[in-house]
C-alpha cells in the first residue's frame, strides 16, 4: 500500500508553475490541488485497463492533464484524494496530442518510475 507524506513547502521552495514546465524528464517540481482522477480504459480492447488520468490545478489557476500508466497505477492509487494539494516531482513532460486533449494546456506530465507524490500540509504562494 503506497504511504503519503504530508510536507510544508516553504515561501523559497522551487517549484514551478505549469505555465513554466518544460518539455522532456528534467528535476522539474509541481505543486497543485488534484481536481478530479479516473481510470483510462481502452473500448476497443475489451475496457482493458491504460492508466489513470488526472487535473491538477496551480496556484495561477492553469489546469494540467496527468497520465499515470497502468505499470505505476497501483503505486498512486491509494494516494491520490481529490481537493487535495500536492507536490509532484520526478515526471515527464509531453505534449498533449489532439486527440487526447481535455485542458487547454499544451503539456501532460506523465508519471515514470521516479516520480514522487506528496500531500502539502500548507502551501505559501509566490509573490512576485
Amino acid at each position: 500500500m503506497a504511504a503519503i507524506d504530508v510536507v510544508a513547502i516553504p515561501a523559497t521552495s522551487d517549484y514551478s508553475t505549469f505555465d513554466d514546465l518544460r518539455l522532456g524528464r528534467s528535476s522539474q517540481q509541481v505543486v497543485g490541488r488534484l481536481l478530479r482522477f479516473w481510470d483510462a480504459r481502452n473500448i476497443l480492447k475489451n475496457g482493458e485497463f491504460m492508466g489513470i488520468v488526472a487535473l491538477l490545478l496551480d496556484e495561477k489557476c492553469s489546469v494540467i492533464h496527468c497520465f499515470i500508466p497502468a505499470a505505476r497505477a497501483s503505486q498512486f492509487r491509494n494516494v491520490l484524494q481529490e481537493g487535495v494539494i500536492f507536490s509532484v516531482a520526478g515526471f515527464e513532460v509531453g505534449r498533449c496530442t489532439n486527440l487526447y486533449k481535455i485542458t487547454d494546456h499544451p503539456f501532460v506530465i506523465r508519471f515514470l518510475p521516479s516520480t514522487t507524490i506528496a500531500e502539502v500540509a500548507h502551501v505559501v504562494p509566490k509573490l512576485g
